[in-house]
């Protein structure tokens, strides 16, 4: 029994696929699916199903995900402790973030960092975009970023997916699809969509836009807005719609607008990422405060569906 060959099914568990929990990892998918089969040796029963939704714990594989959580907080923990005993008072741990992607958790992992390393000092980074992030851990300027998947073919990074968050559209006032309910992708045909574009990879932009659309069609760019105060202002002020998670809409709220949640649209799904050359073991301190602090955000029920201006 190692740790990390536990690492590896808690990694499978939580991605629910070899391939992804491979990308997790750093290691190949032929790495990961060799650790699982010598888990399932030294236990002597198998730990995983495959099924049409994706990889599954067995219930001996459920017992041993629990119990050796324990031992991988343990030995973590232990790392932790050694780290802060050799160096003293270490230098902060510097995460970039946007204030409205993780109020509804950072207060909690600061409170569980604190308990497990009293002497670490966390710094918060705020940014509006992803290149402002980027940049933060390329230079230097910032260890980890909290941030919103995805961010184009960038080998750069270690990439932790944590929580999927639904989609929800700001209308300004008046608009004709205000009176719904809730919205669909095609209800936004012709719809101009406001954000930022400048400075992000195709493939960024075409997620956050939706473009093109299921039926083929492209979507219609409106004003680029590069702070979630600029795009409301731009909305209010009736030059189109913005496009952006569920805890954006409990953060920000404005008088003027109508949020409506979008109901057949990828929902966006918030990471912690690191540079690959990273070392530090505060970081993985991080990533396991975070997942252990997260609950996702409720999706909109039909009785909230219908009080939604804000």
């Amino acid at each position: 029994m190692s740790l990390r060959l536990l690492q590896a099914l808690d990694a499978v568990a939580a991605e629910g696929s070899m391939t992804r929990a491979a990308r997790t990892l750093n290691l190949t998918q032929q790495a990961v699916s060799g650790q699982i089969r010598q888990l399932e040796r030294v236990v002597g029963t198998p730990l995983v199903e495959r099924r049409p939704t994706g990889i599954e714990l067995t219930a001996a594989g459920e017992v041993l995900r629990k119990q050796g959580a324990a031992l991988l907080s343990s030995a973590q923990a232990m790392v932790t402790e050694a780290r802060l005993a050799a160096s003293g008072r270490r230098d902060p741990l510097r995460i970039t973030f946007k204030a409205q992607s993780t109020a509804h958790f950072m207060p909690a992992v600061e409170a569980a960092l604190r308990a497990e390393a009293p002497d670490l000092e966390l710094r918060p980074i705020a940014s509006h975009t992803l290149p402002e992030e980027l940049d933060a851990l390329v230079s230097g300027r910032a260890d980890a970023a909290f941030l919103w998947l995805p961010i184009g073919d960038d080998p750069r990074f270690t990439v932790h997916p944590l929580i999927p968050e639904d989609r929800w559209v700001a209308l300004p006032p008046g608009h004709p699809l205000e009176s719904r309910t809730s919205l669909r992708v095609a209800d936004l045909t012709g719809v101009p969509v406001i954000g930022p574009r400048d400075g992000m990879p195709a493939a960024v932009v075409d997620f956050w836009f939706i473009d093109p659309r299921p039926d083929g069609t492209r979507a219609v760019f409106g004003p680029q807005a590069s702070t979630p105060e600029e795009c409301l202002h731009l909305v209010a002020a009736g030059h189109g719609c913005w496009i952006a998670p569920a805890s954006t809409v409990t953060y920000f709220a404005h008088p003027r607008l109508t949020w409506l949640p979008l109901v057949d649209a990828e929902p966006n799904v918030l990471a912690l990422i690191w540079p690959k050359h990273s070392a530090d073991p505060m970081l993985h301190l991080l990533l396991e405060q975070t997942r252990r602090a997260l609950t996702p955000l409720p999706t909109a029920t039909t009785a909230e569906r219908g009080m939604n201006t804000v």
